[in-house]
This record gives C-alpha cells, sequence and structure tokens, in this order.
C-alpha cells in the first residue's frame, strides 16, 4: 500500500513566510522572546535546529502551509502518484508554479519515482484565496500529466517553419490546456463564470485564422472534462485542418503554402498576379495553384524577381539562352545566371 504523499517545506520559506506574517503583533512579541532564547545557546548546530523547529511550528500555527495541503488533497490522482512533494522558495513571482520530475530506477522492474516540486513565494502564503487559486490552476497541469487518459507527451510535433513557427505552436498548445484548466475549475466552483470571456479572447488572439467559428471551437475545449494532449497538439499544429476549417486558405494567422510561415498579411487575388510571376512560383512549387494563396512578403518577392530579370534582359551582352535556375528540393530559388558585360 502507498503511503501519504510526503511534504517536505524549505526552511528558507518557512523562515520568510513566518518573518512576513509578524505584523500581528503577539506572532512578532512570542517569537522574539523565543528566538532570544535560542540566541543564548552557545552550539551553531544546535541553535539552527532550533531556528528551523521555531519557524516549522509558527509556520503550522499560523496555518501559512493549509492552502497547499488543500490544494494537493483536491487532485488524488497527484497523491496516489507522487513520492514526495517538495515545496520551495521562489524569489520572483514568475518563477512560481508546480513541477514535475520522473526518474526511472535502474533496476530490473524499472519502478518509476515521480517528485512533485511547488515554488512560491513566501509573501504569497499571506494570501491563502489568491494562493489556493494559483495552486489549483497548477496543479490541474500536473493531473493532467499523470492521467494516462491525457497521455502527456512532454515533446510537442515539430512544424515546418522552423523554431519560430515551433514557438507559435507551444503557444497555441499552452492558450488551449489553460483553457481546459480553466473551465474545469469554473464548473468545480472554484473560479468565476466571468473569467471565461478572457479565455475566449485568448483564444481568438491564437486562432485568428478560425474567424467567426472560433467560439464554436473554443467551447469545445472549455467544455471538455477529459483533455488529451494528441487533441490539444494537433489542433495548436494545424488548427485549419484539426478543425476542418478549411474554406479561407489566406485566414489571418494561416502557413504560408511557400515559405511556411504563419501571416497575417495575405495577396488579396492571387489569381490576379502577372502571367510572369505566377510561372515563376509554379517552377518553384509544382504543387501551388492561386487557390492556396500565399503570404505579400512571398507574392512582393517574385515581383521583385521578376523586375529584376527584365533589368538584366535590358544589359548588354545579355544571354538570350540564360534563364533562372529551377529551386532546389527545398524551395530555395538559385541564383540567376548572366552571362556577359
Amino acid at each position: 500500500m502507498k503511503q501519504a504523499l510526503a511534504i517536505h517545506y524549505d526552511p528558507k520559506l518557512l523562515e520568510e513566510a513566518v518573518f512576513y506574517a509578524q505584523r500581528d503583533s503577539y506572532v512578532a512579541r512570542e517569537l522574539d522572546e523565543r528566538r532570544s532564547r535560542i540566541y543564548e545557546i552557545a552550539e551553531p548546530e544546535e541553535r539552527e535546529g532550533l531556528f528551523q523547529d521555531l519557524y516549522r511550528e509558527w509556520f503550522a500555527r499560523l496555518g501559512l502551509g493549509d492552502p497547499i495541503d488543500k490544494a494537493l488533497q483536491e487532485q488524488p490522482i497527484i497523491t496516489a502518484s507522487c513520492n514526495d512533494c517538495y515545496v520551495v522558495c521562489a524569489i520572483q513571482a514568475k518563477q512560481e508554479g508546480a513541477e514535475l520530475f520522473v526518474a526511472t530506477d535502474e533496476a530490473p522492474e524499472k519502478k518509476q519515482r515521480r517528485t512533485l516540486r511547488i515554488l512560491i513565494r513566501p509573501q504569497s502564503l499571506l494570501d491563502p484565496e489568491s494562493v489556493i487559486t494559483f495552486l489549483r490552476h497548477e496543479l490541474y497541469h500536473i493531473a493532467d500529466m499523470l492521467d494516462p487518459a491525457f497521455a502527456y507527451q512532454p515533446a510537442l510535433p515539430k512544424a515546418d517553419g522552423g523554431p519560430t513557427y515551433d514557438a507559435l505552436v507551444t503557444n497555441r498548445y499552452r492558450v488551449l490546456w489553460d483553457i481546459t484548466i480553466v473551465g474545469r475549475m469554473i464548473r468545480r466552483g472554484w473560479l468565476p463564470q466571468a473569467i471565461r470571456n478572457q479565455q475566449l479572447w485568448d483564444f481568438r488572439e491564437a486562432f485568428p485564422m478560425l474567424g467567426e467559428s472560433g467560439e464554436k471551437y473554443f467551447q469545445s475545449f472549455f467544455d471538455g472534462d477529459q483533455p488529451r494532449h494528441s487533441e490539444l497538439a494537433a489542433f495548436a499544429l494545424d488548427p485549419r485542418a484539426a478543425s476542418r476549417h478549411l474554406a479561407d486558405p489566406s485566414a489571418a494567422g494561416t502557413q504560408c503554402p511557400l515559405c511556411r510561415f504563419p501571416s497575417h498579411s495575405f495577396e488579396a487575388e492571387p489569381e490576379k498576379l502577372d502571367v510572369h510571376v505566377l510561372a515563376a512560383i509554379t517552377r518553384d512549387f509544382p504543387h501551388w495553384t492561386p487557390g492556396r494563396g500565399l503570404c505579400a512578403q512571398c507574392a512582393d518577392l517574385y515581383r521583385a524577381s521578376g523586375l529584376s530579370m527584365a533589368a538584366a534582359k535590358a544589359l548588354p551582352g545579355w544571354n538570350t539562352d540564360a534563364s533562372m535556375q529551377p529551386a532546389d528540393e527545398s524551395g530555395n530559388k538559385q541564383d540567376v545566371a548572366i552571362a556577359g558585360s
């Protein structure tokens, strides 16, 4: 039978949290008396141990750890799956959060040991209502990571657009995951219903290509009680394909089929591009059609390349046999061959 989750507090966190709580005069008065007696002890190690016992005692008496205990007990999968929880001192607000560490034993049976770490600022513990809301949100992430039905994977699929697009996909995934968590928190009465509007705004910012249909897809994530990593990852990677919202290839935020970067500025009427520009594009991208669209930057590049060729032909000594070289396999255009000058 598994033992209860062991919670270990950073001594620095205990001391500083109790220090911030000294605004109450009776706390300060009694602490001063106890500290004065401890300072009289000559042995440094014994004195340090007594100080730690003092702060641990007052941390418990003041109920500073109660929100942490409550938030953990609300997620049985965490208390059942993790071996230890370390609550450590964060310096800045942006460092606060929860992390899951998994280690596999070298033994043949390869047992996994899961450790939870919570980072929190000491002063945050003085506002129990705010800190438990924050912890509930953070621990929902951990609970999902431990849930076999969620089937969490630490790495997202790589996108065609390279590191820049990978970062965009990661942000989309974060927005989706947060939406599923906030929806569940609201249904448990942990957050006010009004927060839904902010989540919908975040979703529309992350997925502008869905247009007016965005709220319908937002609702499917917000109201879902059992999210799955694979569904979130697929929607983040290619929201139009995952949602089957394929009507407009040039919607804001959609990937350009040429450069593979997301864009908010697409060529308005690609079918009306100059015939030579269209020919140059299809030479480099044989499967492209005007119906697939292209971003304004790519359209401008192909227009500019056409102008450059026209200027080259006006130079003395132009070789009528010279022509633009085909693109390589990656779609990168080769140098233009110009003979004589």
